[in-house]
């Protein structure tokens, strides 16, 4: 059931007997460009640190003790034009507790505390709490970036996305978040409860029209006008080739396709069974070949990026393996394209894939992953004509998709070998 709260705040409830617990999410959704990302991104670990009410480390964990160990929790996340806060939080069903108490409505006030009344001095976020997160958020772009895989990717994405949202790291980069004040990050956090649009999940076994009226009261966001978009396709541009050496074990390498195909699009079904057959299922092209026959690499894998319109082939190899590893992965590529593709490696692929939604409907956070893309896409697509969809995929349906790829960028983060003499 889908109710609107206020214009641009849509809530949406899941009901399911499943789960001992309910869940909220919720999704506050605006343009994702590099500045607002590391803003958000920093908003949205501020948020759940601390409140003006619970304003220490201790008092939030005994209010999440009194509401029976509830959870509370963030994230920010791309959909390719847009970058999304989440605030998520789990809370034990009230069929379970034998006491007589409201825990519901103690919980919403806690989620409206976190919410609407932040840790401020005039009208600021406090010095403090700015500053700890800051801290904390640079060390977790340091990380990524010490991470040679993740490096390598980051970069990937930078080469084939360049002026286009891919190359925006959802949590921004070390120099926008030197530059940022804590008047910016005040100022972001009014404008996302003003502006952006908000998808809220519930999911569990729930009294819908009584839990309505306790979030509407609780979450009472004013109306919004929304205008922002999400999925697009990779714009092909020159080929894009980059290297680098730096202190490490192994090579990195790190491939990137335009797919031509939208999440939305009529292929996509067939996109996602053909990843499957690249690279993303232990049967896959790319794993039998390079890693099993070959042992060049440890792992190997396709992803789709796809509100992005692109395709990712990553990897870890030895530095005297690089030619080899692009010139079997670009083999792997055409082969497909050429269909070259065995009956039972597509139904296989197809039989993983639909085996992975249906296991999905036992776990609540994929339930409401994929609740949350459907009204991000603004469409209803029920898993079970999602299955019917890959189910129908057909050769000649995988092979168009594959010839609509590009190879648009690779970058190759090298180790220094005599670094590990």
């Amino acid at each position: 059931m889908i109710k609107t709260i206020a214009e641009g705040v849509t809530l949406n409830f899941i009901q399911s007997k499943k789960f001992k617990d309910i869940c909220i999410s919720i999704n506050f959704i605006n343009k994702n460009e590099e500045k607002k990302a590391t803003e958000r991104s920093l908003l949205s670990m501020m948020l759940i640190d601390r409140c003006n009410r619970y304003d220490t480390k201790k008092k939030m964990n005994e209010v999440a003790d009194h509401l029976y160990g509830c959870s509370l929790g963030s994230r920010a996340v791309t959909y390719g034009k847009a970058h999304c806060i989440e605030i998520r939080s789990k809370i034990i069903n009230p069929l379970y507790i034998h006491e007589n108490h409201n825990i519901l409505n103690d919980w919403l006030n806690f989620l409206n505390e976190v919410l609407f009344h932040p840790l401020m001095n005039h009208e600021k976020f406090d010095e403090d709490l700015f500053q700890e997160n800051k801290s904390i958020l640079l060390s977790k772009i340091k990380r990524k970036e010490d991470d040679a895989q993740s490096y390598t990717v980051m970069k990937a994405f930078e080469i084939a996305g360049k002026d286009q949202p891919l190359s925006v790291r959802v949590r921004g980069s070390k120099e926008s978040l030197e530059k940022l004040k804590k008047e910016d990050v005040t100022s972001c956090y009014h404008s996302m409860l003003k502006e952006d649009q908000i998808e809220i999940i519930v999911c569990g076994d729930i009294d819908e029209n009584a839990l309505f009226k306790l979030v509407a009261q609780k979450l009472n966001f004013v109306d919004r006008k929304v205008n922002y978009e999400t999925f697009y396709l990779l714009k092909p541009q020159e080929f894009g080739f980059s290297r680098e050496e730096r202190n490490q074990p192994q090579t990195n390498i790190a491939m990137v396709y335009a797919t031509q195909t939208t999440v939305k699009d009529p292929d996509y079904p067939a996109l996602k069974v053909a990843n499957g057959i690249l690279g993303q299922l232990p049967s896959s092209y790319l794993f039998q070949v390079v890693r099993e026959q070959n042992s060049l690499c440890y792992s190997i894998s396709s992803n789709l990026i796809s509100y992005d319109g692109a395709c990712l082939i990553s990897t870890g190899i030895e530095e005297e393996n690089i030619d080899k590893t692009l010139n079997l992965i670009q083999k792997q590529m055409e082969r497909c394209k050429q269909g070259d593709i065995s009956d039972d490696l597509l139904e296989t692929t197809k039989k993983m894939l639909i085996g992975a939604l249906m296991n999905s409907l036992d776990e609540m956070s994929s339930i409401i992953g994929y609740q949350l893309g459907n009204s991000i896409l603004k469409r209803n697509y029920p898993i079970e004509e999602n299955i019917r969809s890959v189910s129908a995929v057909t050769k000649e349906d995988v092979v168009k998709v594959f010839q609509k790829m590009t190879h648009v960028a690779t970058f190759i983060c090298a180790s220094k070998e005599k670094a590990y003499e």
